[in-house]
């Protein structure tokens, strides 16, 4: 185990360790690689209950570190990380799901991520350059004719993108342009949809995630493809002012019978749906469904239901 050299980066680990109920700890082993990838970094539990950041390979330390630490400073100050609590009956279906909720939601924390490195010193000409080598031995360009990457290939790309100032140069977009001629207008459309508005805010980020997860199904069903209906299946937590954690839950979900199961009780499972932007924030395991519970369900207040079933928000 290392201690963390870097004054900032220390500093930002002073900042996370007190959100986390176990300690956490950190590995540096390997041999530097000649490219940057975020796979060099991962966050592995350990028996004895320490949480061990293992980075490997990263030819640049302090970029990989900073990188791993505000994914964790982001998850423990009210940023909502997706989660998934259903099940669709076909585990291929769910896999898709999964895939691409979690790209694009970690697309769009990438972009926070970036900019705070970009601001700290992190994130220069020569780490731009060690991750566009990364991305090039990772995604390979579209042959002629096309082929069945495409959702793929555009996902790679919008993550990539968000790494960049503007999402990317006039000459760097050019050539994305030229390699992946499919792939880069979806990419591109994505990442525009991410920059309406700023970041800067649990609130803002899970606007923009909303946001992306409905533009992405736009995009795939104009190319041809199923879109996945990740409004509902995939969770992602609520970001609360304290005058709608003191109303009911009725007045600020509509509860969803779901035709989706429950991971945890196998039973159909009730999906609560912002009143606004209709997303799945929370999924509740309901064991008494008689119209009277239910109605005294929907006469709770919210900020209750939440700490009794013990389910993630953020207070904004």
């Amino acid at each position: 185990m290392v201690e963390i050299q870097n004054p900032v980066l220390n500093d930002l680990f002073k900042q996370i360790q007190p959100g986390y109920t176990m300690p956490v700890k950190f590995e540096i082993s390997g041999t530097p690689a000649d490219k940057l990838v975020h796979s060099q970094s991962q966050e592995v539990l350990q028996p004895n209950g320490d949480l061990v950041v293992q980075i490997k390979d990263s030819p640049d330390v302090d970029y990989t570190l900073s990188h791993e630490l505000m994914h964790m400073y982001l998850a423990t100050t009210g940023y909502p990380q997706v989660q998934y609590h259903l099940l669709t009956g076909t585990p291929e279906l769910d896999k898709q799901h999964y895939a691409t909720a979690t790209a694009l939601t970690t697309a769009a924390l990438h972009l926070v991520v970036a900019d705070w490195q970009r601001e700290h010193g992190f994130l220069g000409e020569s780490q731009l350059a060690l991750l566009a080598k990364g991305f090039a031995s990772a995604l390979s360009k579209e042959p002629v004719g096309g082929d069945n990457l495409l959702i793929y290939r555009s996902l790679s790309l919008f993550d990539h993108m968000t790494l960049f100032v503007d999402g990317g140069t006039d000459d760097q977009k050019a050539q994305w342009q030229a390699d992946f001629p499919q792939a880069y207008p979806l990419a591109q459309d994505l990442y525009a949809t991410l920059t309406q508005k700023k970041l800067d805010s649990p609130f803002a980020y899970r606007r923009a995630v909303v946001n992306l997860l409905a533009r992405f199904n736009v995009l795939v069903q104009a190319s041809g493809f199923q879109p996945l209906d990740n409004d509902e299946f995939a969770t992602l937590p609520p970001v609360l002012s304290q005058r709608q954690l003191r109303l009911s839950l009725n007045q600020v979900f509509t509860l969803k019978h779901s035709a989706y199961r429950d991971r945890a009780t196998k039973q159909l499972a009730y999906v609560a749906l912002g009143k606004g932007d209709r997303q799945n924030a929370f999924v509740l395991p309901l064991k008494d469904t008689t119209p009277a519970a239910m109605q005294s369900l929907y006469q709770q207040p919210l900020g209750e239901i939440l700490d009794q079933y013990q389910l993630d928000y953020s207070v904004r």
